[in-house]
């Protein structure tokens, strides 16, 4: 069975039953499959966690003012230990997910672990290298002391609530206090158990959150979310009978220019040339 996205509003899924009919017997040689093949398998990448006094961490410390209680050799990348230091993402995990991942990495493939909490960026206007993911911010708020400001509720409606991406600073009552702050990622919050990543630029304010996020927040502030939902949809049915509009002309045009290409010169020889055929696939519309 074939789930497409748009169906359920969920990612795009293949489904199988598979019925085991009868015992086999297989050779245990045979199950460990040829050395050749063992080359081509796919390698994990490794869970590089962060060592004492990182100099990435200092950076994020100083700028977010991170309490010393914060457990940051807890934070890993997904990069080889020579290759770390350029790592895009830090993620987090407890004590107990840490120790397993440490002593099982070389013996079972770890494919995700922790939750993301940090993400590099080169943006000129930040004063530290990595802004915050709102994956991670429920955790890691209770120890931040710098970059987060309490706002009132209509202007946590107003952003959540706004077409555009990016607010106009001048819209919002805590205007005042949200350029008190550093330029980059600020958290905003109305109630401490539902803190924002936001961006901040040097006139608007854009929240770091998805659209599924959005509405998860609108609900707990006793937002009647079914319009939007509505437009959403909609929204995303227009975008995906454009792009298979798109996809469609594009194949008629290789296919058109295929031909008109074939068409110049006789073929000479009996045997029909093996037909090169490029699958259009439709591309998912992008997070964040």
């Amino acid at each position: 069975m074939r789930i497409t996205p748009h169906a359920q509003d969920t990612g795009g899924f293949f489904v199988a039953l598979i019925e085991k009919v009868s015992e086999i017997n297989l050779d245990p040689s045979a199950a460990n499959g040829p050395a050749w093949k063992k080359k081509k398998m796919f390698k994990d990448e490794p869970f590089t966690f962060l060592k004492l006094d990182d100099e990435r961490w200092h950076d994020i410390r100083n700028h977010y003012g991170v309490d010393e209680t914060f457990l940051y050799q807890n934070l890993f990348s997904r990069r080889l230990e020579s290759n770390d230091a350029n790592s895009r993402q830090l993620f987090y995990a407890n004590d107990a997910v840490k120790n397993f991942v440490k002593e099982n990495m070389a013996k079972v493939s770890i494919q995700n672990a922790g939750m993301k909490m940090f993400s590099r960026t080169e943006g000129k206007v930040e004063n530290t290298r990595f802004r915050l993911s709102q994956e991670g911010i429920r955790y890691l708020f209770k120890f931040m002391n710098k970059q987060k400001v309490k706002i009132g509720a209509e202007d946590m409606l107003h952003m959540l609530k706004s077409q555009e991406n990016l607010v106009p600073m001048e819209q919002l009552e805590c205007k005042g206090d949200v350029r008190k702050q550093q330029n980059g990622t600020v958290v905003v919050y109305c109630d401490e158990d539902e803190p924002v990543c936001t961006w901040v630029g040097y006139h608007t304010i854009a929240p770091y959150i998805s659209k599924e996020e959005r509405l998860h927040l609108l609900r707990m502030m006793g937002v009647d979310c079914a319009e939007i939902e509505l437009l959403m949809k909609s929204k995303r049915k227009e975008k995906a009978a454009q792009d298979r509009e798109a996809a469609r002309a594009r194949k008629q045009e290789e296919t058109g220019a295929s031909g008109e290409a074939g068409s110049s010169a006789p073929v000479e020889s009996k045997e029909s040339p093996e037909e090169n055929i490029q699958e259009m696939v439709e591309s998912a519309p992008s997070q964040e």
